[in-house]
């Protein structure tokens, strides 16, 4: 009977981190889709960044501290936004530099991701 428990509460546990491991990689794809095709456009200035700890595929996902300018709005506000870099873009996405980014209203949060 112990052991029929021991299986079990294994099971479960496994159960239960495919899928955190699912929507943690598969819901933040899916997630920044849909920031990308229905967000508002705007001009992020990129006040610094540092790293998440995660690596997927290599490369390594970055938190960035951003000033953001919507399109449509003319006050600025800061966010972040994480994004996976690949060291050939790093160029790309230095302190001071302004890049695109999509803004998506989801209730009182903003959900921001450069493009």
């Amino acid at each position: 009977m112990t052991e029929l428990i021991v299986v079990g509460v294994i099971a479960v546990a496994l159960v239960v981190g495919l899928v955190a491991l699912l929507r943690w990689t598969v819901g933040a794809e899916v997630r920044r889709a849909k920031v990308l095709a229905q967000g508002e456009g705007g001009t992020a200035r990129i006040l610094g960044w540092e790293p998440t700890g995660v690596v997927h595929g290599g490369n390594d996902i970055l938190r960035f501290a951003l000033t953001v300018r919507l399109h449509s709005e003319d006050r600025e506000f800061h966010a972040t936004a994480d994004r996976l870099v690949r060291p050939m873009e790093a160029p790309l996405f230095q302190a001071g530099m302004q890049r695109p980014v999509r803004v998506l209203r989801d209730g009182e949060r903003l959900v921001v991701e450069l493009e």
